[in-house]
């Protein structure tokens, strides 16, 4: 399962609600197992699996922002 999340990606044309549904229950899982995540470890594997188009997005909140601190 941790191999999973190492692996994780956004599917293409995949909505936001959708990716994000897949990693919660992907983390719950891990969870259950006795394996947890930061939310900087969290919050920094959604905005890397973010699509390229948003990258500039994505790397101006990672450079503004205490990724910890990120709901």
């Amino acid at each position: 399962m941790l191999r999973h999340y190492e692996s994780f990606y956004m599917k293409e044309k995949e909505s936001m609600d959708d990716m994000f549904g897949r990693l919660q229950v992907l983390l719950n899982g891990l969870e259950a197992l006795w394996h947890t995540f930061t939310k900087a470890q969290i919050n920094l594997k959604i905005l890397d699996n973010f699509p390229k188009v948003w990258e500039p997005k994505t790397t101006a909140i990672q450079e503004a922002r205490n990724l910890k601190t990120l709901a």
